[in-house]
C-alpha cells in the first residue's frame, strides 16, 4: 500500500523508504524488513528498529541536532517476533545526500557549510551520548538551505556518555570524498576543526580519525579477499 502511494521510492531492499504526500504535508516512511530469516527470529529480544528510530529521533531532537520530526512509530508481534513495523517522519523535500554533494560540481563553499554543519550537529549527538552506528554520507540530507539532517536511526545506541573512542569508532565511517582531493583534506580540517570545538576532551580528533579509518578499511578489504576466497573467485 505504502509504495502504491509513494510520490518516490528511495529504496526496497531489504526496507522500503518512500516519500507519501499527507495533509500536512510529505512525509517518508521506512518500513522494516528483514535481511535474513535469522534477524526476524532475534526480534523478540530486541527493542524494534521502528521504536529505537522513534526513541533516538526524539532524543535527537532533545539535544538540537537535525533529524526530520518523528510523526508516527508502528510495531506489531505475534508470539513475540516482530511481523510488521514503520516508522514515519516529516519529508526533508527537496533535498540531496551529502554523498551526492560532495561527488558534484557544487560551489566549495556549499561543501564547507554543509561539512560545518554537519560537525556540530554530531558534537552535540555525541555529546548526548548518541552512538550513531552508521555514519555514511548517504544518511545525510542535506536540505535547499546548506543544512544537514541526519537519518537511518535505526541501528542507533544510547549511552549515558561515549567515551572518545566509541566516537571515534563511530567517526571512522565518515568520507569526505570529493571530486578533488585537495577539497577533500579541506573538507576534513574543517570538520574536525568545529567538531572538536563542540567536544570537552582534549583529543587529536582528527588524527585519531584517520588512524580508526585505516584500520576500518583494512579490515574491510580483509573481508572481501576473504569472501572471495570462499567463493573461489
Amino acid at each position: 500500500e505504502a509504495e502504491r502511494r509513494a510520490v518516490e521510492v528511495y529504496d526496497r531492499d531489504p526496507n522500503l523508504v518512500a516519500r507519501l504526500d499527507a495533509r500536512r504535508g510529505p512525509v517518508v516512511i521506512k518500513w522494516f524488513g528483514w535481511r535474513n530469516r535469522l534477524h526476524g527470529t532475534l526480534s523478540p529480544f530486541a527493542r524494534g528498529r521502528a521504536w529505537t528510530s522513534w526513541e533516538v529521533a526524539q532524543a535527537l531532537r532533545q539535544a538540537d541536532v537535525r533529524t526530520p520530526k518523528p510523526l508516527y512509530v508502528f510495531a506489531q508481534r505475534r508470539r513475540g517476533v516482530i511481523r510488521d513495523s514503520f516508522f514515519v517522519a516529516a519529508a526533508i523535500h527537496p533535498h540531496q545526500t551529502l554523498r551526492d554533494l560532495l561527488r558534484s560540481d557544487a560551489p566549495q563553499d556549499l561543501m564547507e557549510q554543509a561539512v560545518a554543519d554537519l560537525a556540530k550537529s554530531i558534537a552535540r549527538m555525541h555529546g548526548a551520548g548518541i552512538f550513531h552506528r552508521d555514519l555514511t554520507t548517504g544518511n545525510f540530507l542535506v536540505d535547499g538551505d546548506g543544512l544537514v539532517h541526519i537519518v537511518d536511526l535505526n541501528r542507533a545506541r544510547q549511552r549515558p556518555r561515549l567515551s572518545p573512542r566509541q566516537r571515534l569508532v563511530d567517526l571512522a565511517r565518515l568520507s569526505f570524498a570529493a571530486r578533488d582531493s585537495e577539497i577533500s583534506r579541506r573538507l576534513r580540517h574543517t570538520f574536525f576543526q568545529l567538531y572538536a570545538a563542540g567536544n570537552d576532551a582534549q583529543v587529536d580528533w582528527e588524527g585519531g580519525y584517520a588512524r580508526y579509518r585505516r584500520q576500518r578499511l583494512a579490515r574491510r578489504q580483509w573481508k572481501l579477499r576473504l569472501r572471495r576466497l570462499l567463493n573461489g573467485k
